[in-house]
């Protein structure tokens, strides 16, 4: 490893440390708890070597890899069924000693220790996935977009672990918590290591609605936590008018109402959601097309902006179809809630899953990482819908 190689390794490896000592600095509310978060770390990186143990006997006994680059179903399974419940298991194990001491006090603490061991991880995972390579621009993306990807997956849990610090590591919402962040964690994973360069660009969308989730778990536990700070003051008077909702907001969004459910109004949505989203890809296709974008380039794998072209236009054309399609079933439907439409989207997108899985079993990855998105996108429209 040349001089060069080895600065871009050890600041590929010290990116989550740089994460992890801005979250240190940057709240007062860990004041005099700072042990315990930089424990929770070390904890999170030593959680690395059982998994390479375990990933190293399966290499060497069915030659199985997370990062084979291959568009198989073996790498497939290997990911969701060892790989990714192995990641977020070790992560929680990191925090069990810290949720078990009763340092959990406030709920805003959850998230900071599942961020801390997940930071942890994520370094030394970089460092081990890295070493020996030639370090080519592609494994150094690849291994900063695992970065913010393990610290967003942890944190869903971790808001979890804040929300229910009187039952940690084992109540229903936190279980539900650690399988939507391993079934995440899996898809992710298989996107970016396993998959060709110009699949790296679905991981861009996946990582923004994760992260604007993580922000809105984030702001609810600080609302949530005992003592107010002046940060909380600056939220209240920055941009009032164009602020997300709240996690509380959305849930009574989801909850209120003032009719009983139109089933009728959720199988006509579903519909509606699926014809808009034909839609949206028949024009994304014909303006492809007009442009000249070579829609073949995907399957023969080019790492180029050739390939990469095409695959963002279509998934940007799915994306799209969920919003428009939210806010008109909320229009047609004359209802007050988000209920109804967010059944719809929620409808349309298993069918699409299994369609998917009959016709193309590697597509249902894509299209898993891509559903949370498409939902919430679903849920906003159908917002707008309702207020209007």
């Amino acid at each position: 490893m040349n001089a060069a190689a080895a600065l871009i390794w050890i600041a590929t490896v010290a990116a989550p440390l740089g994460g992890l000592a801005a979250l240190l600095l940057g709240s007062q509310r860990l004041y005099g708890r700072r042990r315990f978060v930089v424990g929770t770390a070390l904890l999170g990186a030593l959680a690395l070597v059982p998994a390479l143990l375990l990933e190293s006997f399966l290499q060497r006994w069915q030659g199985l890899d997370k990062a084979a680059s291959t568009l198989d179903a073996v790498t497939l399974i290997y990911l969701f069924v060892v790989v990714a419940p192995l990641e977020q298991g070790l992560k929680v194990a990191a925090v069990a000693p810290i949720a078990r001491l009763r340092t959990v006090d406030e709920p805003f603490d959850g998230l900071v220790y599942a961020a801390a061991a997940a930071l942890g991880f994520v370094s030394a995972h970089n460092a081990v996935y890295l070493w020996g390579r030639s370090l080519s621009s592609i494994d150094v993306v690849r291994a900063l977009l695992a970065v913010p990807a393990h610290l967003f997956f942890a944190s869903l849990w971790g808001y979890a672990l804040g929300r229910e610090r009187k039952r940690p590591l084992g109540g229903p919402r936190f279980n539900a918590a650690w399988l939507v962040a391993m079934l995440l964690n899996g898809a992710y994973d298989y996107i970016v290591f396993a998959c060709r360069p110009a699949a790296l660009f679905i991981a861009a969308p996946m990582l923004l609605g994760i992260g604007f989730l993580t922000f809105l778990a984030a702001r609810d536990l600080l609302r949530r936590s005992a003592s107010p700070h002046s940060s909380q003051r600056r939220e209240r008077r920055f941009l009032p008018h164009i602020a997300p909702p709240s996690l509380g907001t959305m849930r009574e969004a989801l909850r209120r109402t003032e009719r009983p459910l139109m089933f009728t109004w959720i199988a006509f949505g579903a519909l509606v959601t699926v014809g808009v989203m034909t839609t949206t890809l028949a024009l994304a296709v014909a303006l492809g097309h007009r442009f000249g974008v070579d829609f073949a380039a995907v399957d023969r794998g080019d790492a180029s902006t050739a390939a990469a072209a095409p695959l963002l236009l279509l998934v940007a054309a799915a994306i799209a179809a969920f919003p428009f399609a939210g806010y008109l079933v909320a229009r047609a439907s004359s209802t007050g809630s988000v209920l109804e439409p967010a059944a719809s989207a929620a409808l349309a997108i298993l069918g699409s899953l299994v369609l998917l899985g009959l016709a193309a079993p590697v597509a249902v990855v894509f299209a898993t990482a891509l559903a949370p998105i498409a939902f919430s996108l679903a849920c906003a429209g159908a917002w707008i819908g309702t207020t209007r």
